[in-house]
C-alpha cells in the first residue's frame, strides 16, 4: 500500500521560469535571451543542485561571461531576486497536497535544487504539511543518483514499497521504480494526477 507520496519540486509544484525574470528586466528579447544564456543555461549551472557553487559565484562568471556593460550590470538583481523572481506556484497543486494530507499520506519533497530553493522552502505549496524534505544541495547528490533516494527512505524510515514519487523527469522515475518505489511522470496535467491519486486507497 502506498503510505508516502514523495514530490519533486520544479514543474511539479513549482514552475520554473528563469526567462520570466530577465524579460522583467531586460531591454528587449535579445537581450533577455543574453541573460538566460549567461546565468541559467550556462554548464555551471547543474553545480548549483550539488552545492558546490554559489549563486553568487554564478554571478561572478555570468557578469564576465557578457560583454555589454549594461547587461552585466543586471546580473545581480536577477541573482538577489531569486527564488521569487524564477518560481511560482502550479495552479491547482496546493490542493492536491491539502487533499493528499487530509486523508493522511505523509508527504516528502526530494528536489534537485539548490540552496537558495532550500532557503526558502516556505514558497512550496503545503510544505508545512510535509514530513520531510531533501534538497540535493545540501545533501551533496542530485538525482537519479540512487544514493539521494535511498538517504530519503533511510533518514525517514520510509519502505520504498511503501513510497510513489512524482517528477517531471521520466529517468528520475526509473530510478524510483528500481528501487522498489512506485512513479508516476507528472507532465502538467493537474487533472489526471488527481485522478491517480483519487484511486489510491487511504493508508
Amino acid at each position: 500500500m502506498i503510505r508516502n507520496i514523495v514530490f519533486d519540486m520544479g514543474m511539479v509544484l513549482m514552475e520554473f521560469h528563469p526567462l520570466k525574470a530577465c524579460r522583467a528586466v531586460a531591454p528587449d528579447e535579445a537581450a533577455a535571451q543574453e541573460l538566460l544564456a549567461a546565468i541559467f543555461t550556462r554548464p555551471e549551472w547543474p553545480r548549483t543542485d550539488l552545492g558546490t557553487i554559489s549563486m553568487e559565484e554564478l554571478g561572478t562568471l555570468a557578469m564576465a561571461s557578457l560583454t555589454d556593460p549594461a547587461l552585466r550590470a543586471l546580473v545581480p538583481g536577477i541573482i538577489a531576486g531569486m527564488p521569487h523572481n524564477v518560481v511560482t506556484p502550479i495552479p491547482g497543486m496546493a490542493a492536491v497536497v491539502a487533499d493528499l494530507a487530509a486523508r493522511g499520506f505523509r508527504l516528502y519533497l526530494l528536489s534537485n535544487a539548490g540552496t537558495v530553493f532550500s532557503d526558502h522552502r516556505e514558497l512550496v505549496p503545503g510544505i508545512e504539511t510535509f514530513s520531510g524534505v531533501i534538497f540535493s544541495a545540501l545533501e551533496g547528490l542530485v538525482k537519479p543518483d540512487p544514493a539521494i533516494y535511498t538517504r530519503l527512505t533511510d533518514r525517514f524510515e520510509l519502505a520504498p514499497e511503501e513510497c510513489v514519487f512524482i517528477d517531471d523527469v521520466a529517468k528520475n522515475i526509473q530510478t524510483a521504480r528500481e528501487l522498489g518505489w512506485q512513479g508516476y511522470v507528472f507532465d502538467g496535467d493537474v487533472a489526471a494526477i488527481r485522478r491517480y491519486f483519487d484511486a489510491l486507497p487511504n493508508p
